[in-house]
């Protein structure tokens, strides 16, 4: 008999913590903040900005003055094409704000030209006007 009581007591709790829980989770999900679709809505575009470079350091020089721009999440640079394909959330920065940053290290853009002072400061591997 005494064991059929504590059989009982067992299957009781475990009801009771089984009932409990489906509760809990139940009132989490009324409780939690739903997020509106718009904001959940992606800023981060793909573009692609002519970029004048020759060598390898240009190359480096580039993707790392793009991706020093806050917002930008991805930079790669094509020598061939010599355009920058880029990644980056509209929400924090702009393609013009982009094209100025590397005009500021030394490459000329389809939006802005480096200045002739920082051009000739690049090594002569990196000379890219004619």
């Amino acid at each position: 008999m005494k064991r059929l009581i504590d059989l009982m007591i067992a299957v009781a709790m475990i009801v009771t913590v089984n009932a409990c829980s489906k509760t809990d989770s139940g009132k989490k999900a009324e409780t939690s903040p739903e997020v509106p679709a718009t904001e959940m809505e992606s800023t981060v575009t793909h573009a692609h900005l002519a970029v004048s470079g020759s060598c390898e350091m240009c190359k480096e020089r580039i993707e790392s003055a793009a991706k020093a721009v806050k917002g930008v999440a991805n930079a790669e640079w094509d020598s061939e094409e010599q355009q920058l394909h880029l990644n980056f959330d509209t929400a924090e920065t702009s393609l013009e704000a982009i094209g100025k940053t590397l005009a500021r290290a030394g490459h000329d853009t389809g939006l802005d030209k480096a200045s002739d002072d920082v051009y000739d400061a690049l090594s002569g591997c990196c000379k890219y006007r004619e």
